[in-house]
Protein backbone atom coordinates (compact mmCIF):
# COMPACT_ATOMS: atom_id res chain seq x y z
CA UNK A 1 0.00 0.00 0.00
CA UNK A 2 2.68 2.01 0.96
CA UNK A 3 3.84 2.17 -2.87
CA UNK A 4 1.06 2.43 -4.20
CA UNK A 5 -0.06 5.94 -2.42
CA UNK A 6 3.61 6.90 -3.36
CA UNK A 7 2.58 6.47 -7.45
CA UNK A 8 -0.48 8.37 -6.55
CA UNK A 9 1.51 11.34 -4.89
CA UNK A 10 3.57 11.71 -7.93
CA UNK A 11 1.18 11.00 -10.44
CA UNK A 12 -1.23 14.07 -8.63
CA UNK A 13 2.61 16.40 -8.72
CA UNK A 14 3.22 16.00 -11.86
CA UNK A 15 -0.38 16.61 -13.07
CA UNK A 16 -0.12 19.83 -11.42
CA UNK A 17 3.00 20.89 -12.67
CA UNK A 18 1.43 20.18 -15.86
CA UNK A 19 -1.30 22.48 -15.55
CA UNK A 20 0.38 25.00 -14.19
CA UNK A 21 2.84 25.08 -16.96
CA UNK A 22 -0.43 25.58 -19.14
CA UNK A 23 -1.86 27.97 -16.90
CA UNK A 24 1.54 30.45 -17.29
CA UNK A 25 1.19 29.94 -20.87
CA UNK A 26 4.15 29.77 -24.16
CA UNK A 27 3.52 29.87 -27.74
CA UNK A 28 0.45 31.90 -29.10
CA UNK A 29 -2.07 29.07 -30.15
CA UNK A 30 -2.79 30.96 -33.41
CA UNK A 31 0.64 30.20 -34.31
CA UNK A 32 0.44 26.37 -33.96
CA UNK A 33 -1.17 23.67 -36.19
CA UNK A 34 -5.08 23.13 -35.40
CA UNK A 35 -5.07 19.33 -34.29
CA UNK A 36 -8.85 18.63 -34.21
CA UNK A 37 -10.83 15.59 -32.98
CA UNK A 38 -9.98 13.27 -35.23
CA UNK A 39 -6.11 13.88 -34.37
CA UNK A 40 -4.69 15.10 -37.56
CA UNK A 41 -2.18 17.65 -37.58
CA UNK A 42 -0.76 20.14 -40.50
CA UNK A 43 2.95 21.45 -40.30
CA UNK A 44 4.63 22.87 -42.73
CA UNK A 45 7.53 20.22 -44.15
CA UNK A 46 9.23 21.83 -46.77
CA UNK A 47 9.46 25.34 -49.18
CA UNK A 48 10.94 25.84 -52.40
CA UNK A 49 11.80 29.52 -51.60
CA UNK A 50 13.98 30.15 -47.62
CA UNK A 51 13.56 32.69 -45.65
CA UNK A 52 15.59 36.40 -46.89
CA UNK A 53 16.54 34.40 -50.27
CA UNK A 54 17.19 36.24 -53.40
CA UNK A 55 15.68 34.65 -56.20
CA UNK A 56 16.14 35.32 -60.07
CA UNK A 57 12.88 37.09 -60.80
CA UNK A 58 12.70 35.79 -64.44
CA UNK A 59 13.41 31.86 -63.37
CA UNK A 60 11.22 32.28 -60.09
CA UNK A 61 7.54 31.50 -61.38
CA UNK A 62 5.63 29.72 -57.96
CA UNK A 63 6.45 29.20 -54.40
CA UNK A 64 5.96 25.42 -53.46
CA UNK A 65 5.04 23.81 -49.96
CA UNK A 66 4.61 20.85 -48.78
CA UNK A 67 2.77 20.00 -46.10
CA UNK A 68 2.46 16.42 -43.49
CA UNK A 69 -0.72 15.57 -45.12
CA UNK A 70 -3.09 16.01 -48.32
CA UNK A 71 -4.00 19.37 -48.12
CA UNK A 72 -6.50 21.86 -49.83
CA UNK A 73 -6.77 25.87 -50.40
CA UNK A 74 -9.98 27.48 -48.13
CA UNK A 75 -12.17 29.04 -49.52
CA UNK A 76 -11.43 31.89 -46.77
CA UNK A 77 -8.26 32.39 -47.49
CA UNK A 78 -6.51 35.10 -48.15
CA UNK A 79 -3.02 34.65 -49.36
CA UNK A 80 -1.38 37.90 -50.42
CA UNK A 81 2.17 38.86 -52.14
CA UNK A 82 2.76 42.44 -50.77
CA UNK A 83 -0.14 42.86 -49.85
CA UNK A 84 -1.96 42.03 -53.68
CA UNK A 85 -4.20 39.05 -53.53
CA UNK A 86 -2.88 35.84 -55.52
CA UNK A 87 -4.59 32.62 -55.86
CA UNK A 88 -2.93 29.56 -54.38
CA UNK A 89 -3.64 25.86 -56.38
CA UNK A 90 -2.99 22.39 -54.91
CA UNK A 91 -0.20 20.60 -56.76
CA UNK A 92 -1.82 18.51 -59.30
CA UNK A 93 0.97 16.09 -58.78
CA UNK A 94 1.25 16.11 -55.03
CA UNK A 95 -1.37 16.72 -52.66
CA UNK A 96 0.23 17.39 -50.02
CA UNK A 97 1.78 20.62 -51.56
CA UNK A 98 0.61 23.92 -52.75
CA UNK A 99 1.58 26.49 -55.30
CA UNK A 100 1.68 29.91 -55.23
CA UNK A 101 2.05 32.04 -58.75
CA UNK A 102 4.28 34.39 -58.54
CA UNK A 103 5.33 37.25 -61.28
CA UNK A 104 8.25 38.64 -59.97
CA UNK A 105 10.15 41.91 -60.69
CA UNK A 106 13.62 42.29 -60.28
CA UNK A 107 15.65 44.23 -57.44
CA UNK A 108 12.40 43.77 -55.37
CA UNK A 109 11.89 43.15 -51.78
CA UNK A 110 8.56 40.42 -51.47
CA UNK A 111 6.64 38.83 -48.71
CA UNK A 112 4.07 36.45 -48.76
CA UNK A 113 1.82 36.09 -45.89
CA UNK A 114 -0.71 33.45 -46.07
CA UNK A 115 -3.10 33.77 -42.58
CA UNK A 116 -3.83 30.86 -40.21
CA UNK A 117 -6.33 28.57 -41.67
CA UNK A 118 -5.97 29.14 -45.11
CA UNK A 119 -4.38 25.81 -45.70
CA UNK A 120 -6.76 23.07 -44.24
CA UNK A 121 -6.82 18.71 -44.24
CA UNK A 122 -7.97 17.42 -47.29
CA UNK A 123 -9.70 14.77 -44.93
CA UNK A 124 -10.83 17.69 -42.42
CA UNK A 125 -11.07 21.04 -42.84
CA UNK A 126 -10.85 22.02 -39.56
CA UNK A 127 -7.48 21.23 -38.95
CA UNK A 128 -5.71 23.97 -40.76
CA UNK A 129 -2.00 25.00 -41.34
CA UNK A 130 -0.77 27.63 -38.85
CA UNK A 131 -0.35 31.39 -40.41
CA UNK A 132 3.51 31.66 -42.38
CA UNK A 133 5.30 34.57 -43.70
CA UNK A 134 7.92 34.47 -46.14
CA UNK A 135 10.14 37.93 -47.04
CA UNK A 136 12.61 37.31 -49.69
CA UNK A 137 13.85 39.51 -52.59
CA UNK A 138 14.96 39.10 -56.51
CA UNK A 139 18.79 39.73 -58.43
CA UNK A 140 18.83 43.19 -59.86
CA UNK A 141 19.06 43.79 -63.35
CA UNK A 142 22.06 43.91 -64.62
CA UNK A 143 23.52 47.44 -65.03
CA UNK A 144 23.98 49.43 -67.87
CA UNK A 145 27.78 48.76 -68.95
CA UNK A 146 29.15 50.63 -71.75
CA UNK A 147 32.36 50.15 -71.63
CA UNK A 148 36.04 48.23 -73.72
CA UNK A 149 33.99 44.69 -72.66
CA UNK A 150 30.80 45.81 -73.88
CA UNK A 151 31.88 47.16 -77.18
CA UNK A 152 33.59 44.55 -78.08
CA UNK A 153 31.07 41.83 -77.07
CA UNK A 154 29.11 43.84 -79.87
CA UNK A 155 31.60 43.50 -82.11
CA UNK A 156 32.44 39.54 -81.43
CA UNK A 157 28.93 38.50 -81.47
CA UNK A 158 27.78 35.07 -82.36
CA UNK A 159 30.18 32.94 -83.75
CA UNK A 160 30.94 29.47 -84.75
CA UNK A 161 33.71 27.09 -83.83
CA UNK A 162 35.46 25.35 -86.67
CA UNK A 163 35.50 22.15 -84.29
CA UNK A 164 37.44 19.04 -85.14
CA UNK A 165 39.38 19.88 -88.23
CA UNK A 166 42.72 21.80 -86.72
CA UNK A 167 42.29 20.67 -83.39
CA UNK A 168 42.77 16.85 -84.55
CA UNK A 169 45.38 15.42 -82.33
CA UNK A 170 47.26 12.18 -82.01
CA UNK A 171 48.65 12.97 -78.70
CA UNK A 172 52.15 12.40 -80.28
CA UNK A 173 54.37 15.00 -81.01
CA UNK A 174 55.76 14.89 -84.89
CA UNK A 175 53.35 12.42 -85.83
CA UNK A 176 49.85 13.97 -87.02
CA UNK A 177 46.36 11.62 -87.27
CA UNK A 178 46.26 10.07 -90.95
CA UNK A 179 44.31 7.09 -91.85
CA UNK A 180 42.61 5.67 -95.22
CA UNK A 181 38.88 5.55 -95.53
CA UNK A 182 36.94 4.07 -98.41
CA UNK A 183 40.25 5.34 -100.64
CA UNK A 184 40.56 8.92 -99.14
CA UNK A 185 43.30 9.57 -96.60
CA UNK A 186 41.34 11.14 -93.45
CA UNK A 187 43.59 13.88 -91.70
CA UNK A 188 40.77 15.71 -89.73
CA UNK A 189 38.31 14.26 -87.48
CA UNK A 190 35.13 16.33 -89.12
CA UNK A 191 36.45 14.94 -92.60
CA UNK A 192 36.29 18.11 -94.40
CA UNK A 193 38.33 20.37 -96.36
CA UNK A 194 37.24 23.93 -95.71
CA UNK A 195 36.72 26.09 -98.75
CA UNK A 196 36.69 30.22 -98.82
CA UNK A 197 32.71 29.41 -99.57
CA UNK A 198 32.42 27.56 -96.19
CA UNK A 199 33.67 31.50 -94.60
CA UNK A 200 31.76 33.03 -96.91
CA UNK A 201 28.21 31.11 -96.09
CA UNK A 202 29.06 32.25 -92.43
CA UNK A 203 29.00 35.42 -93.16
CA UNK A 204 25.78 35.97 -94.67
CA UNK A 205 24.35 33.53 -92.26
CA UNK A 206 24.75 36.18 -89.67
CA UNK A 207 27.94 34.92 -88.27
CA UNK A 208 30.51 37.40 -86.70
CA UNK A 209 33.23 35.28 -85.71
CA UNK A 210 35.14 31.81 -86.58
CA UNK A 211 36.86 30.67 -83.91
CA UNK A 212 39.88 28.45 -85.31
CA UNK A 213 41.03 25.79 -82.64
CA UNK A 214 44.61 24.36 -83.43
CA UNK A 215 46.32 21.57 -82.24
CA UNK A 216 50.58 22.40 -82.79
CA UNK A 217 52.38 19.42 -81.21
CA UNK A 218 51.47 16.80 -83.84
CA UNK A 219 53.41 19.30 -86.23
CA UNK A 220 56.81 19.77 -83.80
CA UNK A 221 59.31 17.47 -83.43
CA UNK A 222 61.99 18.32 -80.93
CA UNK A 223 63.04 21.35 -79.68
CA UNK A 224 63.34 24.18 -81.43
CA UNK A 225 59.65 23.44 -81.49
CA UNK A 226 59.74 24.39 -85.28
CA UNK A 227 55.73 23.81 -86.62
CA UNK A 228 55.65 22.25 -89.78
CA UNK A 229 55.75 24.97 -92.79
CA UNK A 230 52.92 23.57 -94.87
CA UNK A 231 50.41 22.58 -91.97
CA UNK A 232 51.38 26.68 -90.98
CA UNK A 233 50.16 27.75 -94.22
CA UNK A 234 47.17 25.40 -94.27
CA UNK A 235 46.05 27.06 -90.77
CA UNK A 236 46.75 30.43 -92.33
CA UNK A 237 45.19 30.49 -95.59
CA UNK A 238 41.83 29.56 -93.41
CA UNK A 239 42.70 32.62 -91.54
CA UNK A 240 42.59 34.41 -94.83
CA UNK A 241 39.64 33.47 -96.08
CA UNK A 242 38.20 34.14 -92.87
CA UNK A 243 39.56 37.52 -93.22
CA UNK A 244 38.19 38.01 -96.83
CA UNK A 245 34.76 37.26 -95.87
CA UNK A 246 34.20 39.92 -93.15
CA UNK A 247 34.52 37.42 -90.28
CA UNK A 248 36.99 38.23 -86.87
CA UNK A 249 39.00 35.15 -86.25
CA UNK A 250 40.23 33.81 -82.76
CA UNK A 251 42.65 31.59 -83.31
CA UNK A 252 44.22 29.06 -80.48
CA UNK A 253 46.68 27.05 -79.12
CA UNK A 254 43.83 23.40 -78.51
CA UNK A 255 44.09 20.04 -78.06
CA UNK A 256 47.98 20.39 -76.80
CA UNK A 257 47.01 19.34 -73.43
CA UNK A 258 49.17 15.98 -73.93
CA UNK A 259 51.86 17.61 -73.66
CA UNK A 260 51.21 20.66 -71.64
CA UNK A 261 51.06 18.72 -68.29
CA UNK A 262 49.55 20.51 -65.52
CA UNK A 263 49.28 17.84 -62.89
CA UNK A 264 53.40 17.11 -62.97
CA UNK A 265 54.20 20.82 -64.29
CA UNK A 266 52.55 21.90 -60.65
CA UNK A 267 54.89 20.08 -58.82
CA UNK A 268 58.06 19.61 -61.12
CA UNK A 269 59.84 23.13 -61.52
CA UNK A 270 61.80 21.38 -63.89
CA UNK A 271 59.08 19.60 -66.24
CA UNK A 272 57.02 23.57 -65.74
CA UNK A 273 60.19 25.25 -67.51
CA UNK A 274 60.52 22.38 -70.05
CA UNK A 275 56.72 23.39 -70.85
CA UNK A 276 56.58 27.27 -70.25
CA UNK A 277 60.08 26.90 -72.82
CA UNK A 278 57.93 25.23 -75.41
CA UNK A 279 54.88 27.45 -75.07
CA UNK A 280 57.07 30.81 -75.79
CA UNK A 281 58.73 28.85 -78.84
CA UNK A 282 55.29 27.87 -80.03
CA UNK A 283 53.66 30.76 -79.33
CA UNK A 284 56.56 33.16 -80.94
CA UNK A 285 55.53 31.09 -84.51
CA UNK A 286 52.30 31.76 -84.65
CA UNK A 287 52.12 34.95 -83.53
CA UNK A 288 54.96 36.21 -85.76
CA UNK A 289 53.49 34.57 -88.72
CA UNK A 290 50.20 36.55 -88.09
CA UNK A 291 51.89 39.95 -86.50
CA UNK A 292 50.74 41.93 -89.60
CA UNK A 293 47.10 41.22 -89.48
CA UNK A 294 44.71 43.50 -88.50
CA UNK A 295 42.24 43.69 -85.45
CA UNK A 296 39.57 40.99 -86.71
CA UNK A 297 42.59 38.41 -85.33
CA UNK A 298 42.40 37.28 -82.04
CA UNK A 299 44.53 35.44 -79.66
CA UNK A 300 43.74 32.80 -77.53
CA UNK A 301 46.32 31.29 -75.23
CA UNK A 302 45.09 27.60 -74.51
CA UNK A 303 41.75 26.08 -74.82
CA UNK A 304 41.02 23.32 -71.84
CA UNK A 305 44.21 22.56 -69.55
CA UNK A 306 43.51 20.62 -66.63
CA UNK A 307 44.31 17.23 -65.64
CA UNK A 308 42.50 14.87 -66.91
CA UNK A 309 39.66 15.12 -64.21
CA UNK A 310 37.53 18.36 -65.51
CA UNK A 311 38.23 20.10 -62.34
CA UNK A 312 37.44 17.13 -59.78
CA UNK A 313 41.20 15.75 -59.77
CA UNK A 314 44.07 16.87 -57.86
CA UNK A 315 43.65 20.46 -58.58
CA UNK A 316 41.44 20.58 -55.44
CA UNK A 317 43.32 19.43 -53.25
CA UNK A 318 47.62 20.73 -54.32
CA UNK A 319 46.68 24.05 -52.16
CA UNK A 320 46.26 26.04 -55.95
CA UNK A 321 48.91 24.40 -57.64
CA UNK A 322 47.64 23.77 -60.66
CA UNK A 323 45.89 27.51 -60.44
CA UNK A 324 49.08 28.89 -60.31
CA UNK A 325 50.92 26.87 -62.89
CA UNK A 326 48.16 27.69 -65.39
CA UNK A 327 48.47 31.38 -64.27
CA UNK A 328 52.10 31.11 -65.59
CA UNK A 329 51.92 29.79 -68.26
CA UNK A 330 49.04 32.23 -69.45
CA UNK A 331 51.54 34.97 -68.92
CA UNK A 332 54.61 33.10 -70.81
CA UNK A 333 51.78 32.97 -73.97
CA UNK A 334 51.22 36.60 -73.55
CA UNK A 335 54.99 37.63 -72.88
CA UNK A 336 55.95 35.55 -76.57
CA UNK A 337 52.96 37.39 -78.34
CA UNK A 338 53.80 40.78 -77.58
CA UNK A 339 57.30 40.74 -78.20
CA UNK A 340 56.77 39.57 -81.61
CA UNK A 341 55.81 43.53 -82.19
CA UNK A 342 53.55 44.37 -85.04
CA UNK A 343 49.69 44.68 -84.17
CA UNK A 344 50.39 42.17 -81.80
CA UNK A 345 51.94 44.27 -80.02
CA UNK A 346 48.17 45.86 -79.12
CA UNK A 347 46.24 42.44 -80.34
CA UNK A 348 43.36 40.92 -77.75
CA UNK A 349 44.42 37.77 -76.10
CA UNK A 350 41.94 35.71 -74.74
CA UNK A 351 43.51 34.07 -71.58
CA UNK A 352 41.26 30.76 -69.93
CA UNK A 353 40.84 29.62 -66.36
CA UNK A 354 41.33 26.01 -65.37
CA UNK A 355 39.44 23.95 -67.50
CA UNK A 356 38.10 26.77 -69.31
CA UNK A 357 35.20 26.49 -66.12
CA UNK A 358 33.22 29.92 -65.01
CA UNK A 359 33.48 28.31 -61.93
CA UNK A 360 37.15 28.65 -61.68
CA UNK A 361 38.09 31.96 -63.66
CA UNK A 362 35.80 33.30 -60.53
CA UNK A 363 37.85 32.54 -57.70
CA UNK A 364 40.50 34.14 -56.60
CA UNK A 365 43.28 31.54 -57.87
CA UNK A 366 42.75 32.66 -61.17
CA UNK A 367 44.61 36.28 -61.89
CA UNK A 368 45.26 37.78 -65.74
CA UNK A 369 48.03 37.77 -67.09
CA UNK A 370 50.11 41.37 -67.06
CA UNK A 371 50.13 43.20 -70.06
CA UNK A 372 51.24 46.46 -70.63
CA UNK A 373 48.80 46.69 -73.55
CA UNK A 374 45.90 46.12 -71.51
CA UNK A 375 44.21 43.92 -74.08
CA UNK A 376 43.37 40.53 -72.30
CA UNK A 377 39.97 38.70 -72.39
CA UNK A 378 38.85 36.09 -70.08
CA UNK A 379 37.93 33.03 -72.17
CA UNK A 380 35.20 30.25 -70.88
CA UNK A 381 33.40 27.32 -72.23
CA UNK A 382 29.65 26.51 -71.02
CA UNK A 383 27.68 23.34 -72.01
CA UNK A 384 25.86 23.19 -68.70
CA UNK A 385 24.62 20.33 -67.80
CA UNK A 386 26.90 18.18 -69.86
CA UNK A 387 24.11 15.37 -69.37
CA UNK A 388 21.86 17.09 -71.31
CA UNK A 389 24.03 19.05 -73.45
CA UNK A 390 26.48 16.58 -74.67
CA UNK A 391 25.82 12.69 -73.24
CA UNK A 392 22.43 12.45 -73.11
CA UNK A 393 22.39 9.10 -73.45
CA UNK A 394 24.59 8.23 -71.52
CA UNK A 395 23.96 6.35 -68.03
CA UNK A 396 22.94 9.67 -66.41
CA UNK A 397 21.67 11.22 -69.69
CA UNK A 398 18.37 13.49 -69.54
CA UNK A 399 15.95 14.48 -72.17
CA UNK A 400 14.75 17.79 -70.87
CA UNK A 401 15.79 21.24 -69.69
CA UNK A 402 14.41 24.38 -67.73
CA UNK A 403 11.44 25.07 -65.62
CA UNK A 404 8.71 22.54 -67.80
CA UNK A 405 10.64 19.75 -67.65
CA UNK A 406 9.69 16.78 -66.12
CA UNK A 407 9.99 15.08 -63.13
CA UNK A 408 13.00 12.95 -63.22
CA UNK A 409 14.51 14.44 -66.73
CA UNK A 410 16.33 17.49 -65.97
CA UNK A 411 18.91 17.67 -63.65
CA UNK A 412 18.46 19.49 -60.42
CA UNK A 413 20.21 22.75 -60.15
CA UNK A 414 21.06 23.34 -63.60
CA UNK A 415 17.98 25.23 -65.17
CA UNK A 416 17.75 28.27 -65.48
CA UNK A 417 18.70 30.11 -62.45
CA UNK A 418 21.87 28.29 -62.88
CA UNK A 419 22.96 29.96 -65.88
CA UNK A 420 21.49 33.62 -64.85
CA UNK A 421 23.68 33.00 -62.02
CA UNK A 422 26.63 31.38 -63.46
CA UNK A 423 27.01 34.42 -66.10
CA UNK A 424 26.01 37.11 -63.23
CA UNK A 425 29.15 36.05 -61.74
CA UNK A 426 30.96 36.59 -64.98
CA UNK A 427 29.52 39.60 -65.83
CA UNK A 428 30.12 41.34 -62.38
CA UNK A 429 33.96 40.38 -61.55
CA UNK A 430 35.00 41.21 -64.97
CA UNK A 431 32.66 43.05 -67.41
CA UNK A 432 31.46 45.64 -65.03
CA UNK A 433 35.26 46.44 -64.70
CA UNK A 434 36.15 46.39 -68.58
CA UNK A 435 37.40 43.24 -68.90
CA UNK A 436 36.07 41.47 -72.02
CA UNK A 437 34.29 38.00 -71.35
CA UNK A 438 33.89 35.26 -74.26
CA UNK A 439 31.89 32.25 -74.55
CA UNK A 440 34.52 29.96 -76.61
CA UNK A 441 32.50 27.24 -76.85
CA UNK A 442 28.73 26.70 -75.97
CA UNK A 443 26.18 23.96 -77.37
CA UNK A 444 24.18 21.31 -76.82
CA UNK A 445 23.96 18.02 -79.18
CA UNK A 446 21.16 17.24 -81.16
CA UNK A 447 18.26 14.68 -79.52
CA UNK A 448 17.03 12.02 -80.98
CA UNK A 449 13.29 12.83 -80.50
CA UNK A 450 11.00 15.75 -81.53
CA UNK A 451 10.32 16.51 -77.73
CA UNK A 452 13.82 16.24 -76.21
CA UNK A 453 14.47 18.82 -79.35
CA UNK A 454 11.91 21.12 -78.48
CA UNK A 455 14.11 21.31 -74.44
CA UNK A 456 17.26 22.40 -77.21
CA UNK A 457 16.15 24.58 -79.10
CA UNK A 458 14.95 26.36 -75.90
CA UNK A 459 18.24 25.61 -74.15
CA UNK A 460 20.11 27.10 -76.89
CA UNK A 461 17.91 30.29 -77.46
CA UNK A 462 18.02 30.77 -73.27
CA UNK A 463 21.77 30.56 -73.31
CA UNK A 464 22.23 33.16 -75.91
CA UNK A 465 20.00 35.86 -74.61
CA UNK A 466 21.58 35.33 -71.14
CA UNK A 467 25.18 35.73 -72.78
CA UNK A 468 23.87 38.95 -74.48
CA UNK A 469 22.17 40.18 -71.41
CA UNK A 470 25.52 39.96 -69.64
CA UNK A 471 27.70 41.54 -71.99
CA UNK A 472 29.30 38.41 -73.45
CA UNK A 473 29.82 36.70 -76.85
CA UNK A 474 29.90 33.34 -77.58
CA UNK A 475 30.93 30.74 -80.07
CA UNK A 476 28.59 27.65 -80.76
CA UNK A 477 30.23 24.28 -81.05
CA UNK A 478 30.07 22.41 -84.40
CA UNK A 479 32.01 18.99 -84.92
CA UNK A 480 30.02 18.47 -88.68
CA UNK A 481 28.50 15.37 -87.36
CA UNK A 482 24.66 14.60 -88.85
CA UNK A 483 22.10 13.25 -87.11
CA UNK A 484 21.58 13.07 -83.26
CA UNK A 485 22.61 11.62 -80.40
CA UNK A 486 25.93 12.13 -78.00
CA UNK A 487 28.06 14.43 -79.57
CA UNK A 488 26.44 15.22 -82.31
CA UNK A 489 26.97 18.86 -82.74
CA UNK A 490 26.14 19.64 -86.52
CA UNK A 491 25.17 23.56 -88.09
CA UNK A 492 26.77 23.84 -91.02
CA UNK A 493 29.11 21.79 -93.60
CA UNK A 494 32.44 22.33 -92.64
CA UNK A 495 33.26 22.11 -96.71
CA UNK A 496 31.33 24.68 -98.11
CA UNK A 497 29.26 26.49 -95.13
CA UNK A 498 25.67 25.00 -96.16
CA UNK A 499 23.19 23.96 -93.87
CA UNK A 500 23.47 20.69 -91.96
CA UNK A 501 20.74 18.96 -89.83
CA UNK A 502 18.05 21.52 -91.37
CA UNK A 503 19.40 23.88 -89.02
CA UNK A 504 19.08 27.33 -90.48
CA UNK A 505 15.93 28.37 -88.32
CA UNK A 506 17.64 27.33 -84.94
CA UNK A 507 21.07 29.35 -85.78
CA UNK A 508 19.02 32.64 -86.83
CA UNK A 509 17.22 32.37 -83.14
CA UNK A 510 20.62 31.81 -81.78
CA UNK A 511 21.90 34.74 -83.78
CA UNK A 512 18.75 36.91 -83.32
CA UNK A 513 19.15 36.11 -79.14
CA UNK A 514 22.69 36.64 -78.96
CA UNK A 515 22.76 40.16 -80.55
CA UNK A 516 19.26 41.66 -80.71
CA UNK A 517 19.21 45.25 -78.85
CA UNK A 518 15.03 44.83 -78.65
CA UNK A 519 14.41 45.85 -75.45
CA UNK A 520 11.02 43.67 -75.76
CA UNK A 521 13.41 40.74 -76.19
CA UNK A 522 14.14 39.71 -72.41
CA UNK A 523 15.04 36.42 -70.72
CA UNK A 524 11.60 36.84 -69.37
CA UNK A 525 9.72 36.22 -72.77
CA UNK A 526 12.16 33.49 -73.64
CA UNK A 527 11.73 31.55 -70.45
CA UNK A 528 7.50 32.30 -71.35
CA UNK A 529 8.40 30.02 -74.93
CA UNK A 530 9.57 26.56 -72.96
CA UNK A 531 8.02 23.98 -74.21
Amino acid sequence: MKRMNTIAALATLALGFLTGLTACGGDDPADDPVTPSTGVTVTLRSQSISEGAEVDAASTTTLDLTYSVMVKVASSANITLNGSAVTATVNAHDVTSIQIPLALSEGTNYTITIPAGSIVASSDATASAPAFTLNFKTKAAPQAVNNDATALARRLGWGWNLGNHFDTSSSKDGEPMSYTENGKVIKYWDKATPAAQLYTNLKQAGASTVRIGVTWGNYQTADPWTIDAAYMAEVKQNVDWAEAAGLNVILNMHHDEYWLNIKDASTNNIINDQIKDRIAKTWTQIAATFKDKGDFLFFETFNEVQDGQWGWGTNRTDGGKQYRTLNEWNQTAVDAIRATGGNNATRWIGVPGYASSPTFVVADDFTLPSDPANRIMVSVHFYDPSNFTLTPEGTYGKSEWGHTAAVGKFEEGSNEDFVTRTFTSLYNKFVVNNIPVYIGEYGCVMHTNDRSNLFRNYYLEYVCRAAHTYGMPLCIWDNNSVGGGDEHHGYFNHNDGTYLNNMQQLVQTMIQAATSNDASYTLLTVYNKAP
